[in-house]
């Protein structure tokens, strides 16, 4: 506990600023600063009362003030409302004072969110380049609008609600804007086209890349016999597993669950063929509507599923096992040794178990589908395949792939298209090759393909400069899953005001790193005894300098 109190001989009347002429009485206040070592600081500060003789002044009885140290009626010095609205603009207001009451200075989250929210939110400044996207306060039901400064790298607003009239209204005062990021939705669309109308817009490329793989799993849904064949071919004839009999009532259970799922589909269609919209047809049926999508997406009903195999703790070493194993380490003991020095936690026996279909390729070289070869690839796993670079494919991938392009023409006319599609996307050559690739996919006759480019038709421009700039919705996306988790470690509280606020005044939100800088924090240190050829000088000085 520190006693103060002021030295000075005079104070200036806060109405008229006339000097006061005597002390009329003081009074003392009680001020908690910030932490001094470790220990909790109370101020105890005597305040003195003044006269003010000015006859035209209505206050004649004022208190001295201390701007530099403490506010009006306030209980905590400046500096340590500043260290409580750091700390709570950086976590939330439990954690917050959690933390600053083991530095010594006891507090409450209530307090931490009050002085948060009394923060005032920062400047927008000049925004030439902007990615605009959506985040969500709840998945499906209530979401908000973030606004990126593409540029800059930083949060520029955000907003409570995910509508064409706010953005549009935001878009409208920065007139200096000439480029829109956005996706393919028609909100921020339409907010774009009348809100700033002289910047050219850009739909983002991870969109069009994932709407191009979900119209290749539609077409792969089509394809199940051949995707089957294709593991076949790629793994070798592997003896077939003995099943065993299946209980009679639990085949007719899944008998009546088949029945029940194809009657759900004909319902479905039935509705959609009668006029009704697909929400209405979710409130109908008594499902979700992305059920009434999926289900709308294929007009025959589901055929009979089979048991799929389940996973297997072995699954995860399966690459590096067929790697060894086609090296010529047929040893399960000393397989199963390597394998634990990687994280293994099971049984040499279940090891041995799971290796059991490489011994019947012995002659031959194995690979991962060996193992699972009852299972080929789902629909969207052989999409994901296609659209992914060839040198982010595994080995098994790529033997997959190929002998699926070998046994099917149709199929390896899609794997080009869809090698071509990703080709421009990420060479940026839209400009030059989009044209002719739409009139390649509106030759080779396949359906899904001709409804994706058929789409792209009323927002041709902006599809255009997606595949043609180098601008795109990363950075937004980035900053949308910052907000997501800012919104969760509010534990509740995240009303919008203490989020919008812990999101624009959060520390990494104020200055960003330049490029340069950013490189530079990453490089690992180097010991100084190493030097560089040529010059002597060791990495961690020229780092330093």
């Amino acid at each position: 506990m520190v006693h103060l109190h002021a030295t000075s001989s005079r104070a200036l009347c806060p109405r008229c600023g006339t000097p006061g002429s005597r002390v009329h009485s003081h009074y003392q206040r009680t001020i908690a600063d910030v932490a001094f070592g470790g220990w909790c600081l109370v101020l105890k500060l005597r305040v003195r009362k003044w006269i003010c003789h000015e006859a035209s002044c209505p206050q004649h009885i004022f208190a001295e003030r201390f701007p530099e140290l403490v506010q009006r009626y306030a209980r905590m010095t400046d500096r340590l409302v500043k260290a409580l609205q750091a700390l709570g603009v950086t976590t939330n207001g439990a954690d917050a004072a959690r933390i600053a009451s083991s530095l010594g200075m006891p507090t409450t989250a209530k307090t931490i969110i009050r002085r948060v929210l009394q923060l005032p939110l920062p400047s927008e400044g000049e925004v030439v380049k902007v990615g605009i996207d959506e985040w969500a306060w709840k998945k499906g039901q209530r979401y908000g609008t973030i606004l990126v400064d593409l540029e800059k790298r930083r949060i520029v607003q955000l907003l409570a609600e995910r509508s064409a009239e706010t953005s549009k209204a935001w878009l409208c005062t920065h007139p200096e804007i000439d480029l829109v990021s956005r996706d393919r939705g028609k909100i921020f669309r339409e907010a774009a086209t009348e809100g700033a109308p002289q910047a050219k817009q850009v739909v983002d490329r991870f969109h069009l890349q994932k709407n191009f793989a979900e119209a290749l799993e539609k077409f792969f849904r089509t394809q199940e016999r051949a995707l089957k064949k294709a593991t076949q071919g790629s793994t070798g004839k592997t003896r077939l597993a003995t099943r065993t009999a299946v209980p009679e009532k639990v085949a007719q259970e899944r008998q009546e669950r088949h029945r029940q799922q194809v009657k759900l589909h004909k319902w479905i269609w039935k509705l959609y063929r009668q006029g009704y919209h697909k929400g209405q047809i979710a409130q109908l049926v008594g499902v979700s509507s992305s059920k009434v999508y999926r289900t709308l997406e294929q007009e025959t009903p589901p055929p009979p599923r089979r048991r799929s195999r389940s996973s297997s703790i072995v699954d995860p070493y399966l690459s590096y096992l067929t790697l060894r194993w086609n090296q010529g380490c047929h040893n399960v003991a000393k397989l199963y040794e390597e394998i634990v020095t990687q994280g293994y936690t099971g049984t040499q026996r279940t090891l041995q178990m799971r290796l059991r279909p490489f011994r019947q390729n012995v002659a031959r070289p194995v690979s991962k589908q060996t193992s699972i070869w009852d299972k080929p690839p789902s629909s969207r796993g052989v999409a994901l395949m296609m659209v992914r670079p060839a040198q982010n494919r595994t080995r098994e991938q790529a033997a997959y792939l190929d002998q699926l392009i070998q046994s099917n023409e149709t199929i390896a006319l899609v794997f080009k298209l869809a090698q071509d599609f990703g080709y421009l996307l990420r060479k940026h050559e839209g400009r030059t090759h989009l044209e002719q690739w739409k009139a390649a996919v509106q030759a080779s006759g396949i359906a899904e393909l001709i409804a994706f480019v058929d789409g792209l038709a009323d927002d041709a421009e902006a599809v255009t400069n997606g595949c043609s700039l180098t601008w795109s919705n990363g950075v937004v996306e980035g900053f949308v899953n910052k907000v997501k988790w800012i919104k969760r470690s509010s534990y509740g509280q995240a009303g919008f005001a203490l989020l919008q606020r812990r999101v624009l005044l959060h520390p990494a939100a104020g200055e960003s790193l330049r490029k340069e800088q950013r490189r530079r924090s990453s490089q690992v240190a180097v010991p100084a005894t190493l030097e560089t050829h040529g010059t002597g000088s060791t990495p961690a000085a020229i780092a330093a300098a």
